[in-house]
């Protein structure tokens, strides 16, 4: 276990035709993962924004791609790059996920 947290993976049910995302989701809990804040950044113009740069550390076992959405305390934050998937000499230890959310 890494930390005292969990996330939820959101995945994207697919893409129609069109390349429009399909509705629904897949949500897939993911316990034992350690939740960073690491920057918010607010842009007082025409619209008003608040900028939100986060990080989770989750166990190696857990199945995250660069497409899904993390869900963290009722907020979802968009998959920065991709998960990377870090090694000790004894195998696999964890992914390190980049996020980003921006509300208004």
């Amino acid at each position: 276990m890494l930390g005292p947290h969990t996330v939820t993976v959101r995945r994207p049910a697919g893409r129609d035709g069109w390349g429009n995302t399909v509705a629904g989701a897949a949500e897939t809990p993911v316990p034992g993962c350690f939740w960073q804040p690491v920057s918010t950044d607010e842009q007082l113009n025409a619209a008003d924004t608040v900028t939100v740069v986060a990080r989770v550390f989750m166990p190696p076992a857990a199945d995250v791609k660069a497409t899904d959405r993390i869900r963290f305390e009722g907020r979802d934050y968009a998959i920065e790059g991709r998960p990377e998937l870090h090694h000790t000499p004894a195998g696999p230890h964890h992914y390190e996920v980049n996020l980003k959310e921006i509300e208004g």
